[in-house]
């Protein structure tokens, strides 16, 4: 086994994301040591970027399976973007994974980022910010859209991990964009050789122990002062905000909460904070009001269009939302004709609704109730 803490432990069937590259091949390899295979979903994504990915895909199907390990295959379809390639494949690498766990009813997804990708990221961010936030880079633990996402090989070294599978005489596949210097983060992977990586690890740690701890102070703060409706509209009392040392902190959090689900920047949250009436900012709308300060979801931000309910009949959608329906049924936004009920909800809280359509019927769950159509807030609004 390797040096570091124990490898976590899972009852229930969890997900492994094996791209066919050493540090995920290990990270199943660490997984089939401590758990019966039979607990072992492995998935592989196959964005279709380059020539070659399926034959890639279709062979580390054909480990799994000499394994003994369920595997899938999970294509990214559709129009690729010209820019920001690797960003919007990770994003759309994460949707299909979570998208499957949700459908398969798996709760964890575990990934195989080492130590080396943690201070290729915390090198990255330190050429923009000195925020604490963004310099916690890779955390051990996240949430994406309804699942939960472990990385037990933080502490690692990828040159660690590969002696391993040396030793055991287990292959894997090198992804020839791993050292193209088109991307950012191969130029950067390029710089830090022979680099104090662990020492860019342990600042990623630092960083995440203040990040806990304004957390803390946030968390506190929300309790006594902020609270939120069945639509997402977050109030937070002005008089308590404006006297608040983490202001700041708490305005990102339900910004992120109502919103996009992704923390804004600190030196946008700042310029917010001096407005006085109403603006946008990470996928949220923000209104300013005597007693209270409004934050709900911007309609026009919202890129899920339209999601389909899957078969076990329960999709999370605008990672706000968990919507319980007939299978098949759509979800899309309820935009500027929904109707207004009796009490005051502003307009664009009401566009940014979910409506679903059933057959001939289309439901506003919020609204009016129904029988085969319900609506509840994700885990995003009690995190």
């Amino acid at each position: 086994m390797l040096r570091g803490p124990a490898f976590p432990l899972f009852d229930d069937v969890f997900a492994v994301a094996v791209s066919g590259g050493s540090d995920s091949i290990a990270l199943l390899q660490l997984a089939l040591e401590s758990h019966p295979r039979e607990l072992i979903r492995a998935l592989t994504v196959d964005h279709g970027l380059r020539i070659g990915s399926r034959q890639e895909a279709e062979q580390v199907a054909a480990w799994c399976v000499g394994l003994g390990v369920k595997h899938h295959i999970l294509t990214w379809t559709g129009e690729k973007p010209s820019t920001g390639i690797q960003a919007k494949a990770r994003e759309a690498r994460y949707d299909l994974m979570a998208s499957w766990c949700i459908v398969n009813g798996v709760g964890v997804l575990l990934t195989g980022h080492t130590q080396d990708d943690q201070a290729e990221t915390v090198a990255m961010r330190k050429l923009r910010t000195r925020s604490v936030r963004s310099l916690a880079g890779i955390w051990p633990e996240t949430e994406w859209k309804g699942v939960k996402v472990v990385r037990p090989l933080l502490e690692h070294r990828r040159e660690e991990l590969r002696d391993m599978l040396l030793k055991r005489g287990v292959a894997w596949i090198d992804d020839p964009s791993n050292v193209n210097p088109r991307f950012e983060r191969v130029r950067v992977r390029q710089a830090l050789v022979g680099a104090d990586g662990a020492g860019l690890a342990r600042v990623a740690l630092a960083s995440q122990k203040a990040s806990r701890a304004l957390d803390a102070a946030v968390q506190i703060f929300i309790s006594a002062h902020v609270r939120w409706d069945d639509f997402g509209l977050i109030w937070i009392e002005r008089q308590a905000f404006e006297t608040c040392e983490v202001a700041m902190e708490v305005l990102a959090h339900c910004i992120a909460m109502a919103g996009s689900g992704e923390r804004p920047e600190p030196a946008a949250v700042a310029r917010l904070m001096k407005k006085s009436s109403r603006a946008t900012l990470g996928g949220a709308v923000v209104v300013w009001r005597k007693s209270h300060i409004l934050v709900g979801r911007e309609p026009g931000r919202i890129e899920v269009k339209a999601a389909q309910i899957p078969a076990c009949g329960r999709v999370l959608w605008d990672g706000r939302f968990w919507i319980s329906g007939p299978p098949g049924g759509n979800v899309r936004p309820a935009g500027a004709t929904c109707p207004r009920p009796a009490k005051s909800i502003p307009a664009f809280v009401l566009a940014g609704l979910p409506l679903v359509e059933t057959g001939n019927d289309a439901v506003l769950p919020h609204l009016v109730p129904h029988s085969e159509v319900s609506v509840a807030l994700s885990e995003r609004f009690w995190a």
